[in-house]
């Protein structure tokens, strides 16, 4: 027997109760699931009579299953008949009263409760849509004669802003050789700010065989704290000085792109290229723009446990990325002089935003009935069979649960933002222009965006440059849109609850 109490919008108790009959039938099935754990002398493991386990171990050997048996019970029961209960987090069990083989007992559970969806159709939305420009065509063929800019080796050369210089350098702290401090055959652009303080400045007015030392300060902001603020000595031997040439926009260099016979037609594909792009990022632009704006009229209130679980899981993704770019997140503290506690306060909002968009998700989905049938799943992992070349039964075979729900999320997604953009409009904002962010260009390639910093080539190099600027823009976590909004299957196994720890048996 239970009865449900709801004392807050985020808690919720179940008030479980047994008499003696069923107190005696919980004891039973303790005693017939645990009986194999007890060692009576004289008889087989299992079975030995449970009145004599009783007086072996204690008239409450069987107290605390027949309890957690009990309870188990009452929460199944409770979430199978209430399935808008949506648990989050381990339920606290406690034993309220126990009178003459009588037993009152609660399960107190922190839930989610549900979301008050606000408006979601009909919506006039207005994002940072892309437009085309010839700013974006000049950038982009800008950056494919960057791609193809070859630096030869000039004799004689004197360095000068510019130029790439090929050296090895050996750096000391106080004399001392530091981990990093050392490469050989390092190619560096002179004037590119890759180094820090005013390393590459030293370089300049030299050649090919001269010894140059290079005296610089380490920022007190640096990654490495060994490094910070100290003052440290370069021994550079200049081997050689590049001339980087850049190749004139002619209709050579359209021919060496690809398979372009003028400049023109070079042009045409690379704008082309760039209005496809452009299209493809103005749909998610504006899908993410109509699930702003529903989910800003939507309502919850989060639990603390949702978003200390979500401010987790985006700390842990930040970790990765620094990780990633061969720093630690603790450096990465330092460098923005916070501590790690400060770091992750500063992300709790974005980790709020996170959580509360998921629920609305799924808010979406139960409002619109959406799911995937097993046809469309097929469909979809048909796809991926093809690309493993293996046949479906083979591929079902070999991918992991994991990869099954986030393709079920994905198509479950696909679903729910087709809906929301087909009954809502998005206009561009009036005065103002966006511009995408254009890569480097290679041959025929999309002109795509790139989040990556720039890595400078190494011939050589027995370990990371010290003197390089470590921390990167695109190590922070932004906001997730999308890619953190996936709506994910409820299982039974989310609502069983865990069993009280057993008491030890001798």
């Amino acid at each position: 027997m239970y009865k449900i109490v709801k004392p807050t919008k985020t808690t919720v108790e179940i008030q479980f109760s047994a008499d003696k009959p069923e107190w005696e039938e919980a004891v039973q099935a303790a005693y017939e699931k645990t009986k194999g754990e007890y060692n009576i002398q004289g008889f087989r493991r299992g079975q030995a009579p449970r009145r004599l386990i009783e007086r072996t171990y204690g008239e409450s050997v069987f107290f605390e299953d027949a309890f957690a048996h009990l309870a188990e019970k009452a929460y199944e029961a409770a979430l199978t008949a209430n399935p808008e209960i949506n648990p989050v987090g381990d339920p606290e069990i406690k034993l309220e009263k126990f009178v003459e083989g009588k037993m009152d007992g609660v399960i107190k559970l922190t839930v989610i409760p549900e979301v008050k969806l606000g408006k979601y159709k009909g919506l006039d939305v207005v994002a940072d849509l892309l437009e085309f420009t010839d700013d974006m065509l000049n950038a982009e063929l800008e950056h494919a004669r960057e791609h193809m800019t070859v630096a030869n080796v000039v004799d004689g050369k004197v360095s000068a802003s510019g130029d790439v210089v090929v050296l090895d350098f050996l750096g000391t702290l106080d004399g001392v050789p530091f981990d990093g401090g050392k490469a050989e055959d390092y190619e560096l652009k002179l004037g590119s700010h890759s180094f820090i303080d005013n390393f590459e400045d030293q370089l300049i007015g030299h050649k090919a065989g001269d010894h140059v030392t290079v005296s610089v300060t380490f920022p007190e902001n640096y990654g490495a704290k060994e490094l910070a603020g100290k003052k440290a000595v370069f021994e550079c031997d200049i081997k050689a000085v590049k001339v980087p040439e850049v190749p004139a926009l002619d209709d050579d260099f359209a021919k060496s792109m690809g398979d372009y016979e003028t400049l023109d037609d070079y042009k045409k594909d690379v704008e082309a290229q760039i209005r496809h792009e452009i299209e493809h990022r103005n749909q998610t632009i504006a899908e993410d723009a109509i699930l702003d704006a529903v989910v800003d009229a939507s309502e919850i209130e989060l639990p603390s446990i949702v978003i200390d679980q979500q401010l987790d899981a985006v700390m842990k993704d930040l970790n990765f990325r620094l990780n990633y770019q061969g720093m630690s997140l603790e450096s990465y503290a330092n460098y923005l002089g916070k501590t790690i506690d400060e770091l992750r306060e500063q992300h709790r909002k974005d980790a709020e935003r996170i959580a509360k968009t998921k629920q609305v998700l799924e808010a979406l989905v139960r409002a619109e009935g959406l799911g995937v049938s097993d046809d469309e799943m097929n469909a979809k992992l048909e796809e991926f069979a093809k690309i493993a070349n293996k046949s479906l039964e083979d591929y079902k075979k070999s991918v992991e649960p994991r990869r099954l729900d986030h393709i079920y999320s994905d198509i479950l997604m696909s679903k729910l933002m087709q809906v929301l953009t087909e009954n809502n409009k998005v206009q561009p904002k009036t005065g103002k222009q966006s511009k995408p962010t254009a890569k480097k260009a290679s041959t025929k390639s999309p002109a795509k965006s790139t989040k990556t910093a720039t890595t400078s080539k190494t011939a050589k190099k027995e370990d990371a440059k010290p003197a390089e600027k470590k921390v990167t823009k695109s190590a922070e976590t932004k906001t997730a849109k999308k890619s953190d909004k996936t709506t994910t299957k409820t299982t039974k196994d989310d609502k069983k609850t865990t069993k009280s720890t057993k008491s030890t048996k001798k």
